[in-house]
This record gives C-alpha cells, sequence and structure tokens, in this order.
C-alpha cells in the first residue's frame, strides 16, 4: 500500500495539485501537557497564498484510502525560503496554558480529584474526561493559594501518578502509563520487530541513577502536632532512599504521592527510542513491546511518550521514545 497524507486548512482539502507540491508532512504527538506541533513543507514555485496565522490544519495520515485522522492544529509560523522557493508551515494543538496561568486564591472542600479537575476544566470552557482510577481520591480540603490552574493540574498529576492533557476542548487527566483513553478505552497496542523497525534506529538504555530501595513521603499529625513518614517500597535492586521534601496534609495524601514518585522511578529505569515503518496507532499513551530482538528486553512493555509521524514522498515512517510501563 502506497503511504498517503491528506490536508484539509480551513475546513478545505488541499487539492491532488497542492498535495503534489507537498515535500514533507510532520506530525508530533506527545503525551502530557506539552503541545502537540506539526510542520508541513512544500514547493513554493510558482508562489501560493500563504495561509493566515490561526489557521485551523487538519491532517490524516495511513496508507491508500485507509487514512487516520492525526489531530488539528493551530498555524503559528510560516517560513518562505528562495532559490530553490519554499514554503514551512508550522502549526501547534490549540494551547490553553497561557489562559491557565493566572494566580488564583481558593480551596476545596470534601471534594474528589474529579471535583477538582472539573471545575478548572470548566472554568476555562473545557470538558473534562477524569481516570476513574485517579480521581476518586478524597481530600479533605485542599488549597490553591496564589497559584495558576496549571500548577494545580500539575501538582495532583504528580502526587496521584497521573498526566493530564488538553486535545479538540476536552481536559483529560489519566493515570500514567496505563494504556488507557480516560474513558479506559485500551489504545492500540504496537509491536516492534524486525519487520517492522528501520534499521539501526534501535536503542535502550537502562540506567542505575533511577533506582532507590524506596520513597519517603511526609505528612503532618495533626492530633499529635508531629510529622510522621510514609515509606513505599520501590526497587529491589536499589540502595538508597528518596525522600520527597514536600509535607503532606494527611496519610492518604502523603501514601498517593509516594507510590506515585515510586512508580516514576521506575520507569525511568528502562527507557527506549526506535523508528519504525510508518503506523498511524503509534500515538503518545500506548503500550508497545518488542518482538524476537534476542537481546533481553523481548516481554517488557513500554509506553510511547513521544510518536513523530513523517510523511513525505520517499515514504512514511513512525520515530518513537518513552519509557517501561509501570
Amino acid at each position: 500500500m502506497r503511504p498517503n497524507c491528506k490536508i484539509t486548512i480551513d475546513g478545505i482539502l488541499a487539492s491532488d495539485f497542492m498535495m503534489s507540491r507537498v515535500i514533507s508532512c510532520e506530525v508530533m504527538d506527545k503525551e502530557g501537557v506539552s503541545s502537540d506541533t506539526c510542520r508541513i513543507e512544500m514547493n513554493n514555485s510558482p508562489a501560493v497564498k500563504i495561509p493566515r496565522r490561526g489557521a485551523k490544519i487538519r491532517i490524516w495520515m495511513g496508507y491508500g484510502s485507509d487514512v487516520v485522522f492525526m489531530g488539528t492544529f493551530v498555524v503559528d509560523e510560516t517560513s518562505l525560503s528562495l532559490f530553490p522557493h519554499k514554503m514551512s508551515i508550522t502549526g501547534k494543538a490549540a494551547d490553553w496554558r497561557e489562559k491557565m496561568k493566572e494566580n488564583k486564591e481558593r480551596h476545596w472542600d470534601a471534594k474528589t480529584v474529579k471535583n477538582i479537575v472539573s471545575q478548572i476544566a470548566s472554568d476555562h470552557g473545557l470538558k473534562a474526561n477524569v481516570d476513574s482510577g485517579v480521581g476518586a481520591h478524597l481530600y479533605d480540603w485542599f488549597g490553591q493559594q496564589d497559584e495558576s490552574d496549571i500548577n494545580v493540574l500539575r501538582r495532583l498529576e504528580q502526587r496521584h501518578g497521573a498526566l493530564f492533557s488538553i486535545k479538540d476542548g476536552m481536559l483529560i487527566f489519566v493515570k500514567r502509563g496505563a494504556g488507557k483513553t480516560a474513558t479506559g478505552v485500551a489504545l492500540n497496542g504496537i509491536k516492534v520487530s524486525q519487520d517492522n523497525i528501520v534499521e539501526g534506529s534501535g536503542k535502550i538504555t537502562l540506567s542505575d541513577r533511577a533506582e532507590y530501595k524506596e520513597v519517603v513521603a511526609y505528612h503532618q499529625n495533626k492530633d499529635e502536632a508531629k510529622r510522621e513518614e510514609i515509606s513505599i517500597a520501590s526497587s529491589s535492586s536499589g540502595a538508597a532512599i528518596y525522600r520527597m521534601g514536600e509535607p503532606f496534609s494527611s496519610v492518604g495524601e502523603a501514601t498517593a504521592a509516594a507510590k506515585s514518585k515510586a512508580e516514576e522511578l521506575k520507569r525511568q529505569a528502562i527507557k527506549f527510542s526506535c523508528t519504525i515503518f510508518g503506523n498511524p496507532a503509534a500515538r503518545a499513551g500506548a503500550p508497545l513491546v518488542f518482538l524476537g530482538m534476542e537481546v533481553g528486553i523481548d516481554g517488557f512493555e513500554f509506553i510511547i511518550e513521544t510518536a513523530r509521524h513523517s510523511w513525505s514522498k520517499s515514504g512514511y515512517t513512525t520515530a518513537l521514545d518513552g519509557e517501561l510501563k509501570i
């Protein structure tokens, strides 16, 4: 099957003539709140109309008539090269971070993580989709003190081993490394073997810098007016103890934060990168396994952190990187 790419700008489908001038199209899909991006490079002789800043680009990639929607992007920069004449268009997913940077003072009483995330989403005209596992934790009191909404979300994701992102008008808050969408639907798993990996592109990195025997978090015992610690096992091969500096207000909060940190350290122990023949199902957050590699990594399951889809007249490839699934 021949690799195919489909592009619309402000809802208008790029004609066959226009697509014949496209040299390359790249879509970067990332985990978390980092804004997804696209880049289109095309022949600009004779010159074509420069797309307006803020124009909406929608991109599909795949093979033949079987193409998959890759995302909606907003044009933020166009550059022109001379001799030879080329046009480069870059776009990014709608970025809500600027709207979330205003510091606020407020608090929530007897609210779950889902309640808090949903209110923040509503404040910014977004729909909320919160994973039931991480969204169920109940706070007796949770404060936002001279702090932006985006910092609140980051604090919650760090404490509860979660990941939040904003895509197509929805604030998504999911368990990190679960390989699922916020609605609980499993993302398609990616299998990498000698049949679909680009030769010489695969790399596995094992690091002992992230190996700690246990993680210790502290909470304030209000009844006895003293600080107490919670210990969570991390790696059986680790020797050092990772101590979290921030004190927490309850046993439950400290336990959740310590578990989250222990999982994070385990994930960072093994990382991968590789390039495969283009696969539009390879998306950030999806699970990945290596098969038949004969280097001791078969059966390990990883989670994709970044997927860079690159289409050109010479073919379609997907560059991936990620870390161990916990």
